[in-house]
C-alpha cells in the first residue's frame, strides 16, 4: 500500500431520493426514483423525463440548484461537528467541466456564502477550490485532499464534495445534441438527474465508531475510445484505473464484494466495465455484485463518484453491503477514468442485501 489509508468519518448527500445520505442511500437500496415528465420538451415535442429535487424550485437558475444542493449535501457530513473544528476543514469540490453546455464548473466564492447564509457554517477558506473534471472530479477531489492532509498535519481533516446539475435547457439541449438523451428513439441514452455528496475524510476514526470505514486505495487512468472517438473501446484506462486503486488498497479484484460505478444507461458505460474487468479479473467467480446509482437517479454527472462511494459507505455502516470491500469507479467524458477502494472492518458481517 503506498498511500496512508484515510478514514471516512461521515457522508452527507442531498438528491431526490433524500436530504442525507441515509434516506438516499436506503431509496437507493429499494430501487425507488423520482424520474418524471418535465416542463422541457425534445425536438418532437415530447416531454422529458427527467428527475430533480423537488424542494429546490424549478425556475431557479442552474448556479442556485448546485449551491442548493452542494450546502444540504456539506451540512450533513460536518453535522454534530463544533464552529471550531469547522473553520479548519478545506473543502473540495468536484464539479462540471467548464466547456459542457449547462455544466457549473465554479462554485468559489459563492458556496462560502450560501454555506454561512443557508447553514451557518463557516469553513477554511484559504485551501478550497474547485475541480471541474466532470464524472471524475469527486474522485480526484479526494487524491488532492490525500495529498493536502498528508502535506499539512496540522489539519484535522478535509471535506470533499462533488455536485452537478443536469435539469436545465443548457444541459438538456447539449445532450439532445449529442444523441445521449433516453427518448422513445433512444433508448441507450440517459435520463439528466442532480445530486450532490460530501465526504468528510479524517486521519483517525472517530471514538465509538462500529464500523469503520477507510479510504485505502485511488487509481485513475485515460480511455481513448470515448463517445465521441472512433477507437475500438478495449477498458483499458478503466482497468489501469482498477489497477492502481486496487494495488494501493492492497485488495486483489476477486477479493472485492461489491462494485458502484457511474454507468448511467448507456451502451458503451457497461460494455467498458465489463472488459475492465475482465482485464483484472484471472481466477474464476460467480459474480461480483454491481450497484447503479444512476438506475435510480438518473445522470448526475461530477456528483456521481461521491454518490457512489457515499452509498457504499451507508451500506457497510447500516449493514446491508454484501462485504467490506467496495470498488468504486467513474468515467468522465473526456476519458477520464478513476477508481477507488472503500474497506470496513474484516469483521463485517452482512446482515441483509440490497
Amino acid at each position: 500500500m503506498s498511500a496512508t489509508p484515510l478514514y471516512v468519518a461521515a457522508a452527507g448527500m442531498a438528491c431526490p431520493l433524500g436530504l442525507s445520505a441515509e434516506s438516499a442511500g436506503a431509496a437507493l437500496r429499494a430501487r425507488m426514483n423520482r424520474f418524471k415528465r418535465s416542463r422541457y420538451h425534445d425536438n418532437d415535442g415530447a416531454p422529458i423525463v427527467l428527475s430533480e429535487l423537488s424542494t429546490l424550485a424549478p425556475e431557479l437558475r442552474r448556479e442556485e440548484r448546485v449551491l442548493g444542493l452542494l450546502g444540504m449535501a456539506v451540512a450533513g457530513a460536518v453535522r454534530g461537528l463544533e464552529e471550531a473544528e469547522l473553520a479548519h476543514l478545506p473543502l473540495l469540490v468536484g464539479t462540471a467541466p467548464t466547456e459542457r453546455p449547462g455544466g457549473v464548473s465554479e462554485v468559489f466564492p459563492r458556496a462560502f456564502e450560501h454555506l454561512q447564509q443557508a447553514h451557518g457554517l463557516r469553513l477554511e477558506g484559504t485551501l478550497s477550490h474547485s475541480l471541474a473534471l466532470g464524472n471524475t472530479a469527486g474522485l480526484r477531489a479526494l487524491a488532492e485532499a490525500r495529498l493536502l492532509l498528508s502535506r499539512r498535519p496540522r489539519l484535522p481533516g478535509c471535506l470533499v464534495a462533488a455536485v452537478d446539475t443536469f435539469t436545465n435547457a443548457s444541459s438538456l439541449d447539449g445532450l439532445l445534441r449529442q444523441g445521449r438523451l433516453l427518448r422513445p428513439d433512444n433508448s441507450d441514452g440517459v435520463i439528466p438527474g442532480e445530486a450532490a455528496a460530501c465526504i468528510l475524510l479524517t486521519r483517525r476514526p472517530l471514538r465509538g465508531d462500529a464500523c469503520p470505514l477507510w479510504l485505502t486505495g485511488l487509481g485513475f487512468g485515460h480511455e481513448r475510445a470515448t463517445l465521441q472517438s472512433d477507437e475500438p473501446l478495449r477498458g483499458l484506462g478503466l482497468a489501469q484505473a482498477y489497477r492502481e486503486a486496487l494495488a494501493e488498497g492492497g485488495v486483489a479484484v476477486a477479493e472485492v464484494d461489491f462494485r458502484v460505478a457511474d454507468a448511467s444507461g448507456e451502451g458503451h458505460g457497461f460494455k467498458e466495465i465489463s472488459l475492465a474487468l475482465s482485464r483484472l479479473l484471472h481466477t474464476r467467480r460467480e459474480s461480483t455484485p454491481l450497484w447503479l446509482p444512476a438506475e435510480s437517479l438518473g445522470e448526475t454527472g461530477a456528483a456521481a463518484g461521491l454518490v457512489a462511494l457515499a452509498w457504499a459507505a451507508v451500506a457497510m455502516r447500516h449493514g446491508y453491503a454484501p462485504g467490506p470491500r467496495a470498488l468504486i469507479s467513474t468515467a468522465d467524458g473526456a476519458g477520464g477514468r478513476a477508481a477507488a477502494v472503500l474497506r470496513g472492518p474484516d469483521t463485517y458481517t452482512p446482515r441483509g442485501m440490497p
